[in-house]
């Protein structure tokens, strides 16, 4: 066994006993990551025809989002499993369980011929969209958002037969290392077209057991059990679970072979979902800009070829080049057009409604911002924050500090703000109660003086 494959065992052996079991046995349903961790960012308009680079951008998007609906069909599962959403790796990794294995790339220059893999070490070799670990059996589920509207008879037929096509060799390329850790492991593989039904398909792939289609949706709760029952002769001690860790661990660990387990809990994605919107990384392009920034800065592209061609993103109406102002002061580069619509509002009274992490603080800010470096200094502008039911939660906010710190460095050497606490729950007389009618507690209110 080579040292990586023992190094993505342990880590994966980690991963298990930290966040799938208790005790010895799986706690329930496990999702790995806990919430669907989106590669394709940018959303593209559904009523506008696309070309080129955009068209191949929103077929990733709708992808994933038919993977969002898998994920949240798994989540749905009762039984002891441990269900794993994009699960990538590289020629260096894959090699570590098969050595010898064949080469998959389709079109490969060096012809149609059987031969061995020759991709470079660090290149990301097959991706799997979900593999879903029981008690004695794993399943490898790949999905296509392939959709046939709008398609004639033969090009709704061209489409079906690549898309299939393509999912068995990502399908094979799994069940090969799955069964390399142990191959007396009963393993099941599906391709599932979640946006095509069965009425709209031919005879001929109805008939294929591993081909699953939009209604199937609604049962993937009890093929899921139906796997487990018909996988129900005991295996040898141990095999689920070296199973388990080498599949966890190549999950867990990244190009570099290096890793962090706490990629697998709910507030590690929370905070790293919280960073993104906070940083705008809403686009292909933004994201892009700052991973270059990060190997620029670390050193991690020195001795490389600069290449002379420039990348292509897609065209994304809905995202704007923030105001200068965002990117001095908050690291800001792109707003939604929406952001912008109300940054450049000059109603003077303006409800924003929406849902949490849609950018409503982020915009406000820059509003505020904004007054504060063009109000003239004689007059004031009255910030108000509500906070909890005890005074002591306003006091020891953190959420209060952040936002003063902010303000006070708008302009170099001046305080704009100070901090106040007011108790409208026991002046219920006075006009500021109106402020915020039926809610009691304390709000916070900061003058910029």
């Amino acid at each position: 066994m080579s040292g990586l494959r023992k190094r993505i065992a342990k880590v994966g052996q980690q991963v298990l006993d930290n966040y799938c079991q208790k005790g010895d046995e799986i706690r329930g349903r496990i999702m790995i990551p806990p919430i669907p961790d989106s590669k394709f960012i940018d959303k593209l308009p559904e009523d506008v025809g696309l070309e080129g680079q955009n068209a191949a951008e929103r077929e990733l998007q709708e992808g994933y989002e038919a993977e969002v609906k898998v994920f949240r069909c798994f989540e749905e599962v009762k039984s002891n499993v441990i269900v794993i959403h994009q699960l990538d790796y590289t020629h260096e990794q894959y090699a570590a369980f098969l050595p010898d294995h064949q080469c998959n790339v389709k079109m490969c220059k060096r012809g149609l011929d059987t031969h061995d893999c020759h991709q470079p070490k660090k290149n990301v070799e097959g991706e799997t969209d979900f593999v879903v670990i029981g008690m004695n059996f794993v399943a490898v589920f790949e999905v296509k958002g392939l959709s046939l509207q709008s398609c004639t008879e033969d090009e709704g037929e061209l489409k079906i037969k690549g898309c299939v096509e393509d999912a068995f060799r990502q399908r094979k390329r799994m069940v090969d290392l799955i069964r390399s850790v142990d191959s007396s492991l009963r393993v099941y593989e599906f391709t599932l077209l979640s946006n095509v039904s069965r009425e709209e398909v031919d005879e001929k792939y109805l008939s294929d057991e591993t081909l699953l289609f939009s209604e199937d949706l609604d049962h993937l709760v009890h093929i899921i059990e139906s796997c487990e029952v018909s996988s129900s002769n005991a295996l040898k001690s141990g095999i689920m679970k070296n199973v388990a860790w080498c599949l966890l661990g190549l999950w867990c660990i990244d190009q570099d072979n290096k890793w962090d387990i706490t990629t697998c809990s709910l507030p590690k994605c929370i905070m790293d979902i919280d960073s993104k919107l906070r940083r705008a990384l809403v686009t292909r392009k933004s994201v892009d800009e700052v991973a270059a920034e990060v190997n620029r800065s670390s050193g991690k592209n020195k001795g490389r070829k600069k290449t002379s061609s420039k990348k292509e993103y897609p065209e994304n109406p809905e995202m704007v080049d923030a105001p200068s102002l965002f990117q001095n002061y908050l690291n800001i580069k792109s707003l939604t057009k929406d952001q912008l619509d109300i940054f450049e509002s000059e109603e003077r009274f303006l409800w924003v409604d929406g849902p949490a992490g849609s950018g409503k603080t982020i915009v406000m800010l820059g509003k505020i911002i904004h007054l504060a470096l063009t109000t003239p200094p004689e007059k004031r502008i009255l910030l108000i924050i509500p906070y909890g039911d005890r005074h002591e939660e306003y006091s020891s906010s953190p959420m209060a500090e952040r936002h003063l710190n902010l303000l006070n460095n708008i302009i170099e050497h001046v305080t704009l703000c100070k901090k106040m606490s007011y108790d409208y729950k026991d002046n219920k007389n006075d006009t500021v109660d109106g402020l915020s009618p039926g809610r009691n507690g304390h709000s916070a209110l900061i003058p910029l003086l």
